[in-house]
């Protein structure tokens, strides 16, 4: 059985490996549901969201990113927190036409 050699260039081996990467992680369902439903404190939010503590806590004010508040202490759920990433998807301008 001959194999065939595939020539591509580094920029679409990247493209390549970027979509088979992504289909990979879209269909991975967690075995552990106890990493995916934590709930804690800043520092998950900080984890998470990768902004500061003071961005979080704006946006708290604003009531902005989903949280909960018991007394003087605000927890994250990390499900809710990254559904609330992914919501901030941004539409591809389009490019000039030619």
């Amino acid at each position: 059985m001959a194999e065939e050699m595939i020539l591509t260039t580094p920029a679409q081996l990247k493209t390549l490996l970027v979509e088979a990467v992504s289909i990979a992680l879209k269909y991975h369902q967690p075995t552990d549901n106890v990493i995916t439903d934590q709930i804690g404190g800043i520092e998950v939010a900080e984890q998470i969201t990768r902004l500061s503590k003071a961005r979080i806590y704006t946006l708290v004010s604003e009531r902005a990113i989903p949280h909960k508040k018991r007394g003087n202490r605000l927890y994250f759920n990390r499900t809710e927190l990254i559904a609330w990433v992914e919501q901030g998807n941004r539409k591809e301008r389009g490019g000039p036409e030619i």
